[in-house]
């Protein structure tokens, strides 16, 4: 079981560097678009705790941005999340023999 949910939290990790490769967003963006492409539900206890991992990791930055009286985490690749990112799709194309 302990090998599955593993399996599942990279997915999982994949799928956000992948929607943080089209741009930057916050994390109720990465939510939706999680659940539109999966139909699987992220909560903010699984999607800010893997944004801050990999934003200790070096692969994302967040910027702070004030929409109207709130103030919002965006989150971008860097430079080292963007070639792990690229890096990673290019490998999945060539598994999946694409």
């Amino acid at each position: 079981m302990k090998r599955e949910e593993s399996f599942i939290t990279n997915l999982t990790k994949l799928y956000v560097l992948l929607i943080l490769s089209r741009g930057p967003a916050h994390g109720y963006d990465i939510m939706k678009e999680f659940k539109s492409a999966t139909g699987k539900t992220l909560s903010p206890g699984q999607i800010y705790p893997l944004l801050s991992a990999m934003q200790r990791k070096g692969f994302v930055e967040m910027s702070a941005k004030i929409e109207g009286k709130r103030q919002r985490k965006i989150y971008a690749l860097t430079d080292k999340g963007r070639e792990f990112a690229d890096n990673l799709k290019g490998k999945i194309v060539k598994l999946l023999g694409l």
